[in-house]
């Protein structure tokens, strides 16, 4: 049986991942409604981003991807950037700089969020 370095798999994961937020939405097209609250409009498709990209880093942290290395990082960046880059070359897809900045931050906060549990685990383990 062919066995996968965690490189390959990282690699794959986050092809699959930027790939199923290319292309899901164009099979089934979802308008996010917007949101006012205290004066604050909310836009529900920056949301989506962020959840995402926090997804997806936590899921690589649970399938026992060392995230906290710089170089795992720095491509779950370009990810992030190229998810929304690659929209330029997409039919009916547009480039948006909120977009590309909620998946970096979708990015940063499920570094977070890793590293809450990773120092609970600690904490407790």
């Amino acid at each position: 049986m062919l066995r996968l370095s965690r490189i390959a798999i990282l690699v794959l994961t986050i092809v699959l991942w930027v790939a199923a937020i290319l292309v899901f939405p164009t099979l089934l097209p979802i308008n996010f409604p917007k949101y006012k609250c205290l004066g604050v409009i909310i836009h529900t498709d920056y949301l989506v981003h962020v959840v995402l990209f926090v997804l997806l880093v936590i899921s690589l942290r649970l399938m026992g991807i060392k995230i906290f290395n710089i170089g795992v990082f720095i491509l779950l960046l370009l990810a992030s950037i190229l998810a929304e880059v690659w929209q330029l070359y997409i039919p009916h897809r547009t480039f948006n700089i909120s977009d590309l900045i909620s998946n970096i931050i979708g990015v940063l906060i499920g570094y977070g969020v890793a590293g809450g549990i990773r120092r609970r685990i600690k904490d407790n383990g």
